[in-house]
């Protein structure tokens, strides 16, 4: 029977039970009430936010302790001969602490028991623990989260013992993204592993050969450095909640030489697991779930056997799964759900308005290929309708939310469409967020147009003003007498108002009528 460094952990484990994995903290669409705290943020792998076994770039809130305990059994069948089965007893405690708002550091006592069956010697079972210590430091970068972890794994070689040089380290980069409703978190590190010289006994001999094949493979230590992956997706469910992940470890470089070989082993392949967790926030410090994970575990060669020589890398079981708790003390009174946090309360969001509308003529039927522009205070969208006369003009930006407050500053929308052969058309309205539908606009047919002619002179001396300035409204039209006087300009038909001006002399308005096809003509006198 086996027993290594971490014996207390294991059973400590079993005596607290279920424990934490899943989800990511922070990112929501609204924060919970200023009276209700919200419910704690799901933790992973030793009490920090993630999942089963992939980290994200999340930190806990600053002064908060997390615990979390884990319970649960997993099985494998045909790795050491055809009959061989192996049934594990999982367990863990971990708990953390947040020091700074950028880092968090846990402290993992990963236990398990493992089963044998199948073989002569099948009563050789044993437990193993582990202790591992983390550390992680995560910012907000826009609306990323990215960081990094150290992991430090201390085995030994027997319960209680230590073993300096079998300390093993691995190093990882860690990204958080709001997808959708929930956050997805990447990773990608790498583990320098010692732990076989924890086989090695106190005079330095390698101790496997001592040790059943049972033994070895419920070791769970690597001779192999490995190259760490993994990709987690938390999704909110109001307070339940739910995580899917996959993870690799790929073993590089030499393994060990062990004594009676002369050959170090080669690397043989991945580990790759696929996981998911289900859980509920019971209170808003609690929670519980349960998790399931499959894995892909390199077989044992039957020459390994034969020689033995069975390359140490960790057997895991083909599929496991249990139940955890975990719980957050002190810190922050009020915590985010799984959508704000991500998005920290310092990052400005831009909040935007989608506006739609329908074009038609005087008939009734559809305007096709009308220029449509939504002019804003600080921004101007545009559009063009479709054959059916509907236009679309997105992500007009309204406003922004910072710390949880929203403030729409930009909401005042004027509508202008315009077309060939058409009079042109203007509305106002004002926008909310998302959706908004602008009223039916119609556009009037464009009526033959007419001409303005008219003479400006002085009333004091009689004569013609040269160079004299006529504006004309609505439209703002503009033009200047020529040396007679005279002026002429082409106007749609309808109701004006003209201004006509001149150098030391008082301006004077008249209302004028234009109709289609015709001309009105006016005789402007002006006088001191």
């Amino acid at each position: 029977m086996r027993r290594r460094w971490g014996l207390a952990a294991f059973l400590c484990s079993l005596v607290v039970s279920p424990a934490a994995r899943a989800q990511s903290e922070d990112v929501v669409a609204s924060a919970p009430a200023a009276d209700e705290p919200a419910p704690v943020q799901a933790i992973g792998y030793g009490a920090l936010p993630g999942g089963l076994l992939a980290p994200s770039a999340q930190g806990l809130p600053k002064g908060s302790v997390a615990v979390a305990t884990l319970g649960g059994f997993g099985w494998r069948s045909g790795l050491l001969a055809e009959n061989h089965r192996f049934g594990r007893g999982i367990g863990t405690f971990a708990i953390g602490f947040a020091p700074h708002e950028l880092v968090t550091v846990a402290l993992s006592l990963d236990g398990r028991y493992d089963r044998h069956f199948g073989l002569p010697t099948s009563g050789d079972d044993g437990y193993v623990g582990d202790p591992r210590v983390l550390v992680r430091v995560a910012k907000p970068v826009g609306n990323l989260r990215v960081g990094g972890q150290l992991g430090v794994w201390i085995p030994g070689r027997d319960a209680p013992s230590l073993v300096a040089s079998a300390i093993s380290f691995d190093a990882r980069a860690l990204v958080s993204l709001p997808v959708g409703p929930g956050l997805l978190s990447v990773s990608a590190g790498f583990r320098v592993d010692n732990s076989s010289k924890s086989v090695v006994d106190a005079d330095g001999n390698d101790n496997r050969h001592s040790l059943s094949f049972q033994d070895r493979v419920s070791l769970g230590v690597s001779e192999f450095h490995a190259v760490l992956a993994g990709a987690q997706l938390a999704l909110p469910f109001g307070k339940a909640f739910l995580g899917l992940e996959a993870n690799m470890d790929l073993f590089v470089g030499a393994g060990d030489t062990p004594m009676g070989s002369t050959e170090a082993h080669e690397a043989t392949g991945p580990i790759l697991r696929f996981g998911a967790t289900a859980g509920y926030h019971v209170t808003p410090a609690v929670s519980v779930l349960a998790f399931v994970q499959g894995a892909k575990v390199p077989a044992v060669d039957a020459a390994e056997l034969a020689a033995n020589d069975l390359r140490l890398v960790p057997y895991e079981a083909m599929i496991s799964g249990g139940v955890g708790l975990q719980a957050r003390f002190g810190g922050s009174a009020r915590r985010g759900t799984i959508r704000e946090n991500a998005i920290r309360a310092d990052v400005a969001v831009v909040e935007t308005a989608d506006l739609s509308g329908e074009i038609v003529d005087d008939t009734g039927k559809p305007v096709v290929g009308a220029k449509v522009e939504v002019k804003l205070a600080n921004v101007t969208g545009t559009g063009v309708t479709d054959a059916q006369g509907v236009f679309v003009v997105e992500r007009l930006p309204i406003g922004k939310t910072v710390g949880g407050v929203t403030t729409l500053d930009d909401t005042a929308a004027e509508i202008h469409v315009a077309v060939d052969g058409k009079k042109p058309a203007t509305e106002t309205l004002t926008l909310a967020k998302g959706a908004n539908t602008a009223p039916k606009l119609t556009l009037e047919p464009l009526l033959p147009p007419g001409q303005l002619r008219g003479l400006v002179r002085s009333v004091v001396s009689g004569k013609p003003l040269a160079g004299a300035a006529i504006t004309v409204e609505p439209g703002g039209a503009k033009v200047t007498a020529n040396a007679e006087g005279k002026f002429e300009i082409d106007l749609p038909p309808g109701q004006y108002r003209i201004t006509v001006s001149s150098p030391g002399l008082a301006a004077q308005k008249l209302d004028v009528t234009i109709d289609p096809n015709g001309v009105a003509i006016k005789n402007i006198e002006l006088h001191k």
